[in-house]
C-alpha cells in the first residue's frame, strides 16, 4: 500500500476516533457509560498518535490536550469502575455488606459527575477541546507516513512492554504493574489501528498474526486491569468506617 494511501487512512482514523469521543461525552442515555467510552477512545487516539511522528509541535499538542482531556475524566470514570467492580463481586460471592458498598460507591459516583456538570454543562467544554484536536490534526501532514516508520514505532511499543514486564516482576510497587498494563493496552490498541491502515504491517519477523498477537494482549491487558480495580476498590473500601462483614469483603475483593 502506497504511503500517500496509508496517510488517507492514518487521517481518517484520527478523525473517526476524535467522532467517537465527542459523540461518548454527548451521550445521554448513560453518561457513566459514556464518560468510559470517552476515556476508551482518547487512549486509542493517543495510541495511534504515538506510532507518528510525535516530536512534530503539532502532535505534541494535541496528544498533551488529549492526555489533559483523558487525566479530567479519570476521577469519574474510576468511580463508575468501582461500582461496577463491587457489583461483579456481590454477582460472584454474594454477601450482606456489598449492598451498603454498592449504594454509598453509586452516590459518590454521582456526586461527582453532578459536580462535573455543574462546572462543564453537557460537557460542552471538553467536546469543544476535542473539536479543536481534530481541526488540528486534519490539517497534518498524513502523506508522509511510510510503512517504515510506522514498524520502527510497533518495535519501539513492543520493547517498552518488555522491560514494563520485566520491572513489574521485580517489584511490588503497584506502579509497576499499573505501568505495565497502559504499555501492553497501547501496543494492543496500536496494533489494532495498524491492521485496520494496513493489514500487513503488524506482521512480525515470524510472520504471526496481528490479530492473534491483540487478542492474547487485550486477555492480559483486561486481567491487569481486574487486578487494579481490585485494589482501587479495596483502598476506598479501608475508608468506609461503618461497613457489615468489612474482614469478608475485603477478603474477597482481594
Amino acid at each position: 500500500m502506497p504511503s500517500t494511501v496509508i496517510g488517507a487512512a492514518a487521517r481518517q482514523l484520527v478523525q473517526e476516533e476524535c467522532l467517537a469521543i465527542a459523540n461518548a461525552l454527548a451521550m445521554r442515555s448513560d453518561i457513566h457509560v459514556g464518560v468510559h467510552s470517552a476515556r476508551k477512545a482518547i487512549r486509542r487516539l493517543r495510541a495511534v498518535l504515538a506510532l507518528f511522528a510525535t516530536d512534530e509541535p503539532p502532535l505534541q499538542r494535541s496528544d498533551r490536550a488529549l492526555q489533559r482531556l483523558g487525566r479530567g475524566l479519570s476521577a469519574l470514570r474510576d468511580a463508575h469502575v468501582l461500582v461496577d467492580t463491587a457489583q461483579s463481586l456481590q454477582d460472584g460471592a454474594p454477601a450482606s455488606g456489598w449492598a451498603t458498598v454498592i449504594t454509598h460507591l453509586a452516590a459518590r459516583r454521582d456526586r461527582l459527575l453532578q459536580r462535573a456538570y455543574a462546572e462543564d454543562p453537557g460537557f460542552q467544554k471538553k467536546r469543544r477541546a476535542v473539536q479543536r484536536v481534530g481541526l488540528e490534526l486534519d490539517a497534518q501532514g498524513w502523506e508522509r507516513v511510510s510503512k517504515g516508520d510506522l514498524r520502527r514505532a510497533l518495535a519501539r511499543s513492543r520493547r517498552r512492554v518488555k522491560k514494563a514486564a520485566a520491572r513489574a516482576r521485580d517489584s511490588d510497587d503497584p506502579e509497576a504493574l499499573h505501568d505495565w498494563r497502559r504499555r501492553v493496552r497501547r501496543l494492543r490498541m496500536q496494533l489494532e489501528a495498524m491492521a485496520r491502515l494496513d493489514s500487513g504491517l503488524v506482521k512480525d519477523h515470524s510472520g504471526s498474526d496481528g490479530g492473534k498477537q491483540a487478542k492474547g494482549l487485550h486477555r492480559l491487558s483486561d486481567a491487569l486491569g481486574r487486578q487494579q480495580d481490585l485494589r482501587l476498590l479495596r483502598n476506598h473500601m479501608r475508608g468506609m468506617p461503618v461497613l457489615q462483614d468489612k474482614a469478608v469483603l475485603m477478603a474477597l475483593a482481594r
